[in-house]
């Protein structure tokens, strides 16, 4: 796990909005998110996948600097019951595209309106044993609005600071047996929330979007 050594051992990097858009835009095709699960488990990797999208969204607080829309996933549902995710969901027939499937299913689920967002990119894409292709895209928030929760889809949300998250000293690498397989992934514990698996990932692959030079 060369890779995921020196990332643990990187120093933690504090980007602006315009530092995050000027990294997307140069990154014109960013390659998939390396989730080392997948070589542990490849039968829980086999296509075909279905179309997924989140959002990263990024409010720049006068206050607290840029913060990251987080949201608990309620405990019924059927993929990744209580874990803590990116605002998302399957692409449907009537979105164009996986950044319309972001901005749907955010204002779905807590109420954030597409005409409040400015889009500043694409992540790669995110491969998960529940049988999706996740496409991340970043966008700015542009005017905050309070939050309309869908109970039925989320638990809760929260906004936390973007720093920690693209800090390394705050993720762990986890190996754990599950149903008979080995298994790895990342883990970040912030406050109250554990956020690991996916959301993890997706952070991680962010941070090394942000550091690498195309």
């Amino acid at each position: 796990m060369k890779d995921v050594d020196i990332f643990l051992a990187s120093p933690a990097i504090t980007p602006s909005i315009r530092g995050v858009k000027d990294a997307l835009n140069t990154h014109f095709y960013t390659p998939e998110i390396h989730n080392s699960d997948q070589y542990n488990a490849p039968d829980k990797y086999a296509p075909p996948f279905e179309i997924a999208s989140v959002l990263l969204a990024l409010w720049n607080s006068p206050e607290n600097g840029i913060q990251v829309l987080l949201t608990q996933r309620a405990d019924h549902l059927r993929n990744h019951p209580g874990q803590i995710s990116f605002p998302g969901g399957k692409m449907d027939q009537c979105d164009d595209n996986i950044i319309q499937t972001a901005l749907r299913e955010t204002e779905e689920e807590v109420g954030l309106k597409a005409v409040n967002l400015n889009i500043l990119g694409q992540l790669g894409d995110y491969f998960t044993t529940s049988g999706f292709c996740v496409s991340p895209v970043v966008a700015e928030v542009t005017k905050l609005t309070p939050m309309m929760i869908c109970y039925d889809e989320v638990e809760s949300a929260h906004w936390v600071p973007l720093n920690y998250l693209l800090d390394p000293k705050n993720f762990e690498f986890k190996q754990k047996v599950i149903e008979n397989t080995h298994r790895t992934f990342f883990e970040i514990r912030y406050q109250d929330l554990h956020i690991w698996g996916v959301t993890a990932g997706i952070f991680y692959g962010l941070y090394k979007t942000l550091t690498t030079t195309p």
